[in-house]
């Protein structure tokens, strides 16, 4: 656990062992080559969440865990012109759970591509 920790990501011991059953079955253990793409990988992943996370976090600028269409409309109207124009289509190209809300889920599904 503390080398993972080190790496930045803290796993529970559960995970850690269904991780090295993963890759190395009968092994006891990870070697350093296994365990480099697999810190990578896990880099990569969080990473790419994290900026979802933070955008979303940007955009969500009354802090309430979601976007309405009113409050996304006024935030590309002061923020990106060009978008506005577009705000409404935007609004509901993410909003993936046609719930006229959209979460983080939803947001972080739109940046992933159809």
């Amino acid at each position: 656990c503390a080398v993972m920790a080190v790496f930045g990501f803290k796993f529970k011991k559960q995970d850690l062992r269904d991780i090295v059953s993963e890759f190395a079955p009968h092994a006891p253990g990870l070697c350093l080559e296994a365990f480099e793409i697999l810190v990578a990988e896990r880099r990569r992943i969080f990473g790419e969440r994290d900026r979802a996370l933070r955008m979303f976090s940007a955009l969500d600028a009354e802090d309430r865990g979601y976007l309405d269409l009113r409050s996304f409309r006024n935030l590309c109207a002061a923020t990106c012109r060009p978008a506005a124009n577009r705000s409404t289509e935007i609004f509901y190209d993410m909003d993936r759970s046609k719930s006229g809300s959209v979460t983080f889920s939803d947001f972080e599904a739109y940046l992933a591509g159809p």
